[in-house]
């Protein structure tokens, strides 16, 4: 009876890593497409509230403070403008505030001593450049042109503050650009 339920805890074992495994490959073989047709794919990427999560649990106190402050993009949307803009012009748009965040982030000095504002950072910063692929490869008819700026950049020494900006991005001009790219879905 003990051999057995070895040999049985085993394979439940290896049926959960072999599942483990097979999702992780399917993850990394996920395609532009199944970005824009998939809300779930877009939440899985969406690391915004695990990241505030992080902040708190890992008692991050008095990191929310930059060493420098940063230029963030403007992610608000003024709707009939962006109603009137084309696809490439969105998907630019959004490009382009994401290259900001980068370019701020690449630039944000963390305090030492602050591992736990690092790790956001860095994490923070990956994050924005799978986005910044994804929407890259997208198949968009027309060349990609120049982004229309409505409004200005603004200045922020608090991590909170930019989490929060680039979750109004992803939940406002992205989802918008990936609503008109929706007729690509099968």
């Amino acid at each position: 009876m003990g051999d057995y339920m070895v040999t049985w805890s085993l394979q439940q074992g290896g049926l959960l890593l072999l599942c483990v495994v097979f999702s992780e490959v399917r993850r990394s073989q996920m395609g532009p497409l199944d970005f824009v047709c998939s809300p779930a794919a877009r939440s899985y990427l969406n690391i915004i509230e695990p990241l505030k999560t992080a902040m708190v649990q890992r008692s991050c106190s008095g990191s929310d403070r930059l060493l420098l402050p940063i230029h963030l993009p403007c992610v608000r949307i003024h709707k009939q403008t962006w109603d009137q803009k084309s696809v490439q012009q969105k998907q630019a748009s959004v490009c382009a505030a994401l290259g900001v965040f980068l370019h701020a982030l690449g630039s944000a000095k963390s305090q030492p001593g602050l591992d736990c504002q690092t790790s956001i950072l860095k994490r923070l910063k990956h994050n924005i450049q799978n986005h910044l692929k994804i929407l890259k490869n997208l198949e968009i008819q027309g060349t990609l042109g120049p982004p229309e700026t409505g409004c200005k950049s603004q200045e922020t020494s608090s991590l909170t503050k930019t989490l929060d900006l680039y979750g109004r991005l992803l939940q406002g001009q992205m989802e918008l650009l990936l609503l008109d790219l929706s007729h690509t879905c099968p």
